[in-house]
């Protein structure tokens, strides 16, 4: 019974480690509300999300990086433009992967 506990908190952790980049990119205030607006509107290039963010344009590019770095957004180009969006991707999986981990008990 013991090394079974063993096995699940290291598979827990092993998991957890795959999220952190997740949960590191959603602790800034900034990044939540980029979320927000690209839920509330569905795609936004940079200039927009700027309009709707009381930080300059370069902080938005910086937060758009990250975001994109750790899986939660994406970009699709429209001419010299990128359109940011939610990704429905791999950060998803990560999520619940850690959820199934935990759920399976340490």
């Amino acid at each position: 019974m013991e090394a079974s506990n063993c096995q699940n908190r290291e598979r827990v952790l092993e998991t957890f480690q795959l999220t952190t980049s997740i949960f590191q990119a959603l602790g800034d205030e900034n990044r939540q509300h980029i979320i927000m607006l690209l839920l509330e509107h569905g795609s936004l290039n940079v200039n927009q999300i700027t309009d709707k963010m009381e930080i300059s344009r370069p902080a938005v590019s910086h937060h758009l990086k990250i975001l994109r770095q750790a899986g939660l957004i994406t970009f699709d180009r429209n001419g010299n433009e990128k359109f940011y969006s939610i990704s429905s991707g791999e950060f998803l999986v990560r999520l619940k992967n850690l959820i199934k981990a935990i759920e399976a008990g340490i």
